[in-house]
């Protein structure tokens, strides 16, 4: 335990403006800026500082199981041989491990007033499943994992991500009390890394 009061969970992560279309930028630059006075000026950061989580994959089922039956010859009851129940030892398997991992992460946005970081989101993926050619396959997503103190302790490097699913959207009128809601994007990717960071953040 190096402190005394230690958080596990902060970290930093922003989609990168390349990761979006160019005419989408512009538009919605327009549309947030006819909103009034607001911190922000550009639809991307607008966009990024509504994420409030991120949920990183695991690595499942790596061993094999291999049954072992063991048997006593010296006991016979009409001709068989009397077996005693399997035991099962469990052996590392041969597959990639990436197979073993759920290729997907999900990144968790606020729902702003309006729901303008929802349409952005929403046009993005239609841009990028329609149009895929337009964009680089080789983006990179990081996620930086930070200590107590806000200083970048490591990272997450996730390869070539696409969007796979995005969440809809619920109104209702029926709600009693009203809290923040969210939505969920779901990315898929390629290939995987992890390092330390040095001399990086805050």
């Amino acid at each position: 335990m190096l402190s005394l009061s230690p958080r596990y969970d902060l970290f930093d992560f922003s989609i990168p403006k390349t990761y979006f279309p160019n005419e989408l930028i512009e538009k919605y630059d327009v549309i947030l800026n006819k909103k009034g006075p607001s911190i922000f000026t550009s639809s991307v950061d607008y966009l990024n500082e509504s994420i409030v989580g991120v949920k990183l994959p695991g690595i499942t089922d790596l061993n094999l199981p291999q049954f072992q039956i063991s048997s006593n010859s010296g006991i016979a009851t009409e001709n068989r041989i009397i077996t005693e129940p399997h035991h099962e030892n469990f052996t590392p398997g041969s597959e990639n491990i990436l197979a073993k991992m759920d290729n997907q992460f999900t990144v968790t946005f606020r729902q702003n007033q309006g729901l303008l970081n929802y349409y952005f989101m929403y046009e993005t993926t239609f841009h990028r499943y329609c149009r895929p050619w337009d964009y680089n396959s080789d983006d990179v997503f990081i996620v930086y994992l930070k200590d107590e103190n806000g200083k970048y302790i490591s990272k997450v490097i996730l390869k070539q991500p696409h969007i796979h699913s995005i969440d809809g959207i619920e109104l209702t009128m029926s709600k009693i009390e009203r809290g923040p809601e969210s939505f969920d994007v779901v990315f898929t990717f390629n290939n995987i890394d992890f390092d330390i960071v040095e001399n990086e953040g805050v």
